[in-house]
């Protein structure tokens, strides 16, 4: 492509993007140019450092994930996930999630409050009373006042917008005292989005009964 061609469509894309930012639309808008943003300076950091490696995550992991803004109904923003994955190795650079939501709405499985994890927030106090650097203090304090924010607040795990995900797109923890990626489902919780998934995604019931009744 020549080079004055590939300008011409640049400058359509940044002249399109102002537009959109203009009507000031809400919802998957917005943070409409802090999504671009991110999505432009993710790209660059993958053109420049071309990371072989990557950090390996468990099945039932909890984890943010920029999704950014995408077309339609399909799923935007930040939002919190649960890894479906399993067994991938760090060179693997890629995970399957799916996202969650507090929207309670009948398609999503409710988890229960499961950002909000008291034994976690009670470490974190008790180590706030045997701190005296204050960056530490500071910081613990943030993770405290971010996941209280999610006290009383019920997760749904969006079983029909299940998503494959670039490891680039995780959003990295709040600082060294954030716990949420020690968080993770329980066996029983697996379970019951992996049969939502089988009865959202496959024919098996059928298959049953047929074999039953042929």
């Amino acid at each position: 492509m020549k080079d004055k061609t590939k300008l011409l469509r640049l400058l359509e894309t940044h002249n399109n993007n102002i537009k959109i930012s203009n009507y000031n639309l809400k919802d998957k808008f917005t943070n409409f140019e802090i999504s671009k943003l991110d999505e432009s300076c993710t790209l660059l950091y993958e053109i420049q450092n071309n990371p072989k490696t990557f950090k390996r995550y468990s099945r039932g992991s909890i984890i943010k994930v920029k999704f950014g803004v995408n077309i339609g109904s399909e799923f935007s923003g930040d939002h919190y996930a649960i890894v479906l994955s399993k067994g991938y190795s760090m060179y693997n650079p890629i995970l399957h999630v799916i996202p969650l939501t507090s929207d309670n709405s009948p398609h999503n499985i409710n988890l229960g409050n499961i950002l909000y994890n008291k034994n976690k927030i009670d470490e974190l106090n008790e180590l706030y009373k045997t701190q005296k650097n204050f960056k530490n203090l500071k910081e613990i304090k943030n993770c405290i006042n971010y996941y209280s924010k999610n006290k009383n607040r019920n997760s749904f795990a969006c079983i029909k917008h299940i998503n494959t995900i670039s490891k680039l797109s995780i959003i990295k923890p709040i600082n060294k005292f954030d716990y949420l990626h020690k968080l993770k489902l329980s066996k029983e919780q697996l379970n019951i989005i992996d049969k939502a998934i089988i009865k959202e995604y496959t024919n098996i019931n059928i298959l049953k009964n047929k074999i039953i009744n042929p």
